[in-house]
């Protein structure tokens, strides 16, 4: 593949991450976490995740952004109006260079630049809410909309009530995840031989994914929907759920006949594995109140952690619930170096997760450095394209390229 330099699995490769939200930015942070170069193109005012917050020092402002930070670590900042001829043609120019292209563009904006025609070799990921074809192409959304789109949110809540909505970009963390999985796979067709591919990543459909047992059930039995049991109810698995402790929470979920008898044990009523009321998931579920009634005040005798280890002895699935301080202080995540730092010139580092991948002879980037807005547009142009210094400040001149000059 073409490129150069650089370290980790994917070493040489080239990327264009171009336009877009949170899904195409965790795509192409992703690529630049395994090594590959990755340039981030923004329009001249700045890409919207440079708008997300959280902000250092709580002011709104494009080089402050704990997002940006995060999804763009590690790759190189080039700000270009694409919607201007010139700015055009070098995004083309700068595609037809690129092992891959990832872009999340309004539909007039894609057709506009055409890549699939200037850049034939290269493969080109297009992410999108609804898909690039259907009657949903030019429909907007949310991560809320995606999840209730693809009836993720419907059985989530109370018994009586809208369904609830969680907050944060987990629809866009996923469709990017399955936009590198897509990538990878095209990229493994080029090197042996294949052309360019294109490749359209619905995050409606990536979410859809998560229907798993219910739509397999509903095609199977024709079931008509269920309706919500409550917080934390979902049929036929009992117990699946969070329970207050002596000293905090703890994860508890039973799926198994044998997790069921080991949970017994060890809240000391083994006596409860016997029981007719609780002899299946289905008849735990059926008398899930005095389940619960059996359950919780005997979890409230112990601390989060003591149930949490001895579960795990036992081979009961059960897991804390820790805050986000909390979480940076768990040892087994310490222990695997699952955080990264993330950095910036213009804002104070933070720690975070880190991309979760473990290579064995490669190594993964844990955080990063992320670039300000624009910061090696005279650079990549001169590197990519040769072009002389007096024809990149015409570009800046024009107001096609946004390439301050940036201390240190």
């Amino acid at each position: 593949m073409a490129g150069q330099g650089g370290s980790g699995a994917l070493a040489g490769v080239r990327v264009l991450d171009l336009g877009g939200e949170v899904a195409a930015a965790y795509c192409g942070a992703l690529f630049a976490a395994c090594g590959a170069e990755v340039i981030r193109i923004e329009p001249p005012a700045g890409d919207v995740v440079r708008r997300l917050p959280p902000f250092a020092d709580g002011v709104a402002r494009p080089e402050g952004s704990g997002m940006q930070m995060f999804l763009d670590a590690n790759k190189r900042g080039l700000a270009l109006d694409y919607t201007k001829p010139r700015g055009a043609e070098i995004v083309r120019a700068l595609a037809r260079d690129a092992d891959l292209v990832i872009e999340a563009l309004p539909p007039e904006t894609a057709a506009a630049l055409d890549l699939a025609v200037a850049a034939p070799d290269a493969a080109i990921v297009s992410l999108s809410w609804f898909g690039r074809e259907g009657p949903g192409r030019d429909w907007r959304g949310t991560d809320a909309v995606a999840m209730a789109a693809a009836a993720f949110l419907y059985p989530i809540g109370p018994e009586e009530g809208p369904p609830l909505v969680p907050g944060g970009h987990q629809s866009q963390i996923n469709g990017g995840l399955v936009a590198f999985v897509a990538a990878m796979t095209a990229l493994t067709g080029r090197a042996q031989g294949d052309g360019g591919a294109r490749l359209d990543v619905s995050l409606v459909e990536a979410q859809a994914a998560y229907a798993e047992s219910g739509a397999v059930r509903f095609a199977y039995d024709g079931a008509p929907p269920r309706s919500r049991k409550g917080v934390n109810l979902f049929p036929p698995i009992a117990p699946q759920t969070i329970f207050p402790c002596a000293d905090g929470w703890v994860g508890v979920t039973c799926v198994t006949p044998m997790q069921w008898r080991a949970m017994c044990g060890l809240i000391g009523a083994p006596e409860l594995a016997d029981d007719p009321r609780f002899a299946t998931s289905f008849a735990r579920f059926d008398n899930i109140d005095a389940l619960y009634g059996e359950l919780v005040p005997r979890l409230k005798t112990q601390p989060a952690a003591y149930w949490f280890h001895e579960g795990q002895k036992a081979r009961v699935p059960t897991a804390l619930v820790p805050t986000m301080a909390e979480l940076a202080t768990l040892d087994h995540l310490r222990a695997r170096e699952a955080f990264g730092r993330y950095e910036h010139p213009d804002a104070p580092a933070f720690e975070a997760p880190a991309i979760p991948w473990k290579f064995s002879a490669t190594p993964v980037a844990r955080g990063g450095r992320a670039p300000r807005l624009g910061e090696h547009g005279r650079e990549i142009l001169r590197e990519r394209l040769s072009l002389t210094a007096s024809e990149v400040e015409a570009l800046v001149d024009q107001g096609v390229l946004l390439a301050p000059e940036l201390a240190a």
